[in-house]
């Protein structure tokens, strides 16, 4: 059961990464913190991961900038 999972997942991921919201490991892991009340923790963990990548995104547009003249 658990292959058919990984194989359904990366065929999933190889659709785009905008796909991500209708992922069957996203609903696992929605279902996982739903059951156990780790609501707190989950929002602690998306928000310092929504940060970095926020941060990676400011860094990147600022690279390809051209100053000028």
């Amino acid at each position: 059961m658990a292959k058919t999972i990984i194989e359904e997942g990366s065929a999933e991921s190889a659709k785009g990464g905008r796909n991500f919201k209708t992922s069957q490991d996203v609903e696992a892991f929605y279902r996982f913190v739903h059951e156990n009340g780790l609501r707190r923790e989950a929002r602690t963990v998306l928000e310092s991961v929504h940060a970095k990548i926020k941060e990676l995104n400011k860094r990147s547009k600022k690279r390809g900038r051209k100053k000028l003249q």
